[in-house]
């Protein structure tokens, strides 16, 4: 078997682990940011608003953060255009890119370990492909943007090499290429110059007398990177922070301790890695603002020695010095972004390249037994693979995910603010009010305040405590303003909307809207309060249009539009409208609510019955679907007395205001079965 045919047989072998370690995360939802980023962003959804992703835009969303990632969000404007909102080839696409990187690790591991044998490079390659500290990059849909960033930069560094080995210059211009789309997919791609010069310096023997053609090279590079610095200096008017008029609001800590706390994450990225248990999305890692603190003076020591120990071994361990500043120069950009989640698993996916060629390295040199190599490569990939099966498993559920996340990091914000919002949108009232108001009590030091906002949606439109909903945003009024003034104003509207306050209401909506016209949600709202508060229904429908053109998968105007052309008694259209609701969300009760009364007064079609069953099914309390049960019951042609007795008794349980009329047909009903 020659060389190609091994190679071959190496990429199909890698191809079988990551599809093997992924397929169970093919039906994971959209989780976290992928709401902004995927689900609720227009431009993705538009072939006419795809050029926007060009210009300052990344979702539909306001995110006033620098970020120019088009290439990034074209690539999720193309999973939109296959397959809509089912998460299916949004995870092809992820898993495919792993499996991309993982060659490129193979490829890379054979040009610098050349005396390395293949089941060992094939080995350590699929540790990679298995390990579960990769899941956070591959499985969490946003986490596309460090994957796909890493893709560009292995391949223009992989093809810089081969333009210096092979005096090829498709090579280089295939390394400018790969440069040119990292740039366009993240803002990390500005290490991969840093990549390249640190290569030059370290395994170029003639460096120094080379210089001039290096820097020759060099210089196309340098080009690249002033022409995009200038470029998002024209579209921000700054770049990254630096030249802005103000201070970011984002900005939550000062440069100084970030650098210090990023520090002390980079060996804890390390420690992760050989430990890969406890994964979790917020890991509880302390911010480290002083150098009297240990954990901010001995790291920030480590790294200096590390650099200059790397300087030292240039020339007589080249592997082990370039890995050395591969980690860090990977893990560069953490130091200058302050995020919000200090310690995140997909951060470090690229610098752990560095990790393995130092194994590739000490097992090129220490040479240890077949045997024994083999049954510990078994165990390893046995064990990751385990590990990677259930963490995946985690991501398919956001209870589970968020409940092992505080199990490992119990203080976690994100964690309680996510899992209350979801228990609350799944109707799990007392528990998701719980942790909401717990992610209020110890958000402090974060940047935004979405828990509160959360919290007062829920009391204003789910609980009808539309005064508690309005102390919450009187009392954290300022922060909301200045954090999230879109948010707040149509929080407020939903609050007023609440109490009554018709023109309050309207009227901070259309604020909203002032502020970012291109919001659809504020539309369908506003669409609903024309609904509520006129008998004219044609501004309602063009707010619910005007919405729908901008997000098509926005369930609030699809009902709304549905419900005016229940007004206009068009009964198959309202029928369309819920439908597609249906399509999008198959677990929101209120569209088969809907779909039931049309079908019953309407149509007088007998499906009502299907659908107001499984309204209840997903709503167990949703007292109107029981009252409309009963008076189907008791209109059909042969009325069923006793399942309608049964269903408005449970009506009027819950709560539901009953008809008089039959309340005394029914009573009169069973006065005469008595008799009789």
């Amino acid at each position: 078997m020659n060389k190609d045919q091994r190679s071959l047989l190496a990429v199909m072998a890698i191809f079988a682990a990551v599809g093997l370690a992924y397929f169970n995360s093919l039906s994971n939802p959209f989780i976290f940011d992928d709401r902004h980023t995927i689900v609720e962003n227009n431009y993705i959804k538009h072939r006419e608003t795809l050029p926007n992703l060009f210009t300052n835009k990344i979702t539909s969303f306001p995110i006033t953060k620098g970020m120019w990632r088009p290439l990034l969000m074209l690539s999720f404007a193309f999973n939109y255009f296959i397959s809509g909102l089912s998460p299916h080839s949004y995870h092809l696409i992820n898993i495919l890119l792993h499996f991309l990187n993982a060659v490129l690790l193979y490829l890379l591991l054979e040009t610098f370990l050349k005396e390395l044998s293949l089941c060992r490079r094939l080995g350590l390659t699929l540790i990679f492909c298995l390990h579960p500290i990769n899941t956070e990059a591959v499985t969490y849909i946003s986490s596309r943007s460090v994957t796909m960033c890493a893709f560009f930069i292995l391949s223009g560094l992989y093809s810089y090499i081969r333009w210096r080995q092979d005096k090829k210059p498709y090579f280089l211009i295939l390394s400018l290429a790969s440069y040119i789309l990292a740039l366009m997919t993240k803002e990390i791609a500005l290490i991969l110059p840093m990549l390249i010069i640190t290569y030059e310096f370290i395994y170029n023997k003639n460096f120094w007398k080379e210089r001039k053609e290096i820097i020759l090279g060099f210089l196309l590079f340098l080009l690249i990177t002033l022409g995009y610095i200038f470029m998002i200096k024209l579209i921000f008017n700054e770049v990254f922070g630096l030249f802005a008029k103000a201070k970011s609001a984002l900005a939550t800590r000062s440069h100084s301790s970030n650098i210090l706390t990023q520090g002390a994450v980079s060996f804890f990225y390390l420690y992760l890695f050989f430990y890969p248990f406890n994964l979790c999305v917020d890991h509880n890692f302390p911010i480290i603002s002083s150098l009297k603190n240990p954990l901010g003076a001995i790291p920030l020591a480590l790294i200096i020695i590390l650099i200059l120990t790397a300087l030292s071994l240039r020339k007589r361990l080249p592997l082990i010095a370039l890995s050395i500043f591969w980690y860090f120069i990977c893990l560069l950009p953490q130091f200058y972004g302050r995020l919000n989640i200090v310690a995140a698993e997909h951060h470090p996916y690229l610098a752990y390249f560095a990790v393995y060629f130092i194994i590739g390295y000490v097992l090129l040199k220490c040479k240890p037994k077949k045997e024994v190599l083999r049954l510990l490569l078994i165990f390893i990939l046995g064990l990751f693979f385990t590990l990677t099966l259930l963490r995946n498993f985690q991501w398919n559920n956001e209870y589970v995910l968020w409940k092992a996340e505080l199990k490992a990091n119990p203080g976690s914000e994100i964690a309680k603010g996510s899992l209350g919002l979801y228990l609350v949108n799944k109707g799990i009232d007392s528990e998701g009010e719980e942790y909401l108001k717990q992610a209020i009590d110890s958000e402090k030091n974060i940047a935004s305040y979405p828990s509160i906002l959360n919290l007062a949606a829920y009391y204003a439109r789910f609980k009808d405590q539309p005064e508690k909903a309005m102390e919450l945003l009187v009392q954290y009024q300022d922060r909301l303003l200045e954090q999230d003034s879109l948010r707040y104003l149509n929080t407020l509207g939903i609050a007023y909307a609440g109490m009554g306050k018709k023109q309050e209401a309207r009227k901070a909506w259309e604020d909203a809207l002032k502020l970012y016209p291109e919001m659809p949600e504020i539309k369908a709202n506003l669409g609903w309060w024309h609904i509520n508060n006129s008998s004219d229904t044609k501004e309602a429908k063009e707010y619910f249009l005007d919405a729908l053109k901008g997000n098509p998968d926005s369930i609030n105007a699809h009902l709304g539009l549905g419900m005016v052309f229940e007004k206009e008694d068009l009964p198959k259209k309202a029928i369309e409208e819920y439908k597609k609701s249906v399509k999008i969300n198959a677990a929101d009760p209120k569209a088969y609510y809907r779909l039931g009364t049309v079908y019953a007064q309407k149509l007088l079609d007998t499906k009502a019955e299907w659908y107001f069953k499984k309204t209840i099914e997903l709503a167990p309390d949703f007292a109107p679907a029981y009252y409309d049960l009963c008076v189907f019951y008791l209109f059909l042609s042969e009325p069923d007395y006793p399942k309608a007795g049964e269903y408005f008794n449970k009506a009027k349980e819950l709560g539901f205001k009953t008809d008089e009329k039959i309340e005394r047909i029914l009573e009169e009903k069973q006065e005469q079965i008595k008799t009789d």
